[in-house]
C-alpha cells in the first residue's frame, strides 16, 4: 500500500487526530478570553473536518478487512468524543458558549 493512499482507515485516523486537537483546544477554554483566542484554531479544524468529509465521500464502500480495522478505532473515537462532549457541557454550564463558538462547533442552540 502506498504511504499516501487514502483508505477508510487513514481517513478515520485523520478524523480521530482532528478530534484530539479539538479536545486539546477546548480544554484551554476556561474563560471568555480563552474561548475567543481558541476560535481561529477551532475554525481551522472545522475547515479541515469539512475537507475530510469530502474526502471520505469519495471512497468506495469499505471491505470486510477495512471494517475490522475501523472497528478498532471506534474506542479511540468514542473516548475523544466523550471528552469533547464534556468540554461542551462544561462551557455551556459556565455560560461560555458564544454564538460564534456554537457555529464553529456546529452545536445546536439549547432550548433551556
Amino acid at each position: 500500500m502506498a504511504q499516501d493512499e487514502v483508505t477508510h482507515f487513514s481517513v478515520a485516523q485523520e478524523i480521530i487526530d482532528l478530534l484530539s486537537q479539538t479536545e486539546i483546544i477546548l480544554n484551554t477554554c476556561q474563560n471568555e478570553e480563552s474561548v475567543k483566542a481558541a476560535l481561529p484554531q477551532l475554525s481551522e479544524l472545522a475547515a479541515q473536518a469539512k475537507l475530510l468529509k469530502e474526502k471520505q465521500a469519495t471512497l468506495p464502500d469499505s471491505s470486510l478487512n477495512e471494517d475490522i480495522s475501523l472497528a478498532r478505532q471506534v474506542q479511540d473515537f468514542q473516548t475523544i468524543w466523550n471528552a469533547i462532549r464534556a468540554h461542551i457541557e462544561r462551557l455551556e454550564n459556565s455560560g461560555l458558549i458564544s454564538d460564534e463558538l456554537r457555529d464553529v462547533l456546529k452545536i445546536a442552540p439549547t432550548t433551556k
